[in-house]
């Protein structure tokens, strides 16, 4: 099979794991809701190669906007394209330990989203206070998909799943 055709495939099947993860499994927070969708975009970004994985991330994560919070899509756009360009970058900086390097690079890349959804909630509710109060929520969002992508990731490195 043709590594492009494969690649198109594998980020399209993604793209819908992010839409329906982040669409359909949400748990309400102030300002918004808490989703898994992060998980997903962090492990595609380990799987696939850079472009493929930054188009299911913000695709699948717009989309998921789209037909849940229409005001966001265009940022949700641009957050989640933004997002795995940073973790792939910082996957680039060595480490002895493979595993703890791709823990930093989602803990350090997850700080794009949050600053991103607070800037927007400071443009879409009317200021600074506003976009602060949903810092909280997002943060509990950011560590709770950090826990689950190192489970992920441990057991994608045990099971030796590559595309």
């Amino acid at each position: 099979m043709n590594k492009q055709i494969k690649y198109i495939s594998f980020s399209s099947l993604f793209a819908a794991l992010i839409f329906v993860i982040t669409r359909f499994i949400q748990i309400p927070i102030p300002l918004g809701y808490l989703n898994f969708g992060n998980c997903l975009i962090l492990l595609c970004c380990c799987l696939l190669p850079g472009r493929y994985a930054v188009a299911a991330s913000a695709f699948g994560s717009a989309l998921a906007d789209f037909t849940s919070f229409p005001v966001y899509t265009l940022p949700t756009l641009l957050i989640k394209s933004v997002f795995p360009v940073v973790f792939i970058a910082m996957l680039k900086i060595r480490l002895k330990n493979d595993y703890l390097r791709h823990i930093i690079a989602a803990a350090v890349s997850t700080v794009i989203p949050l600053i991103g959804y607070t800037v927007t909630g400071m443009v879409l509710y009317g200021g600074f206070a506003a976009g602060l109060a949903q810092v909280p929520g997002l943060a509990t969002e950011y560590v709770a998909n950090l826990i689950i992508f190192s489970v992920m990731l441990t057991q994608t490195v045990k099971r030796n799943i590559k595309i």
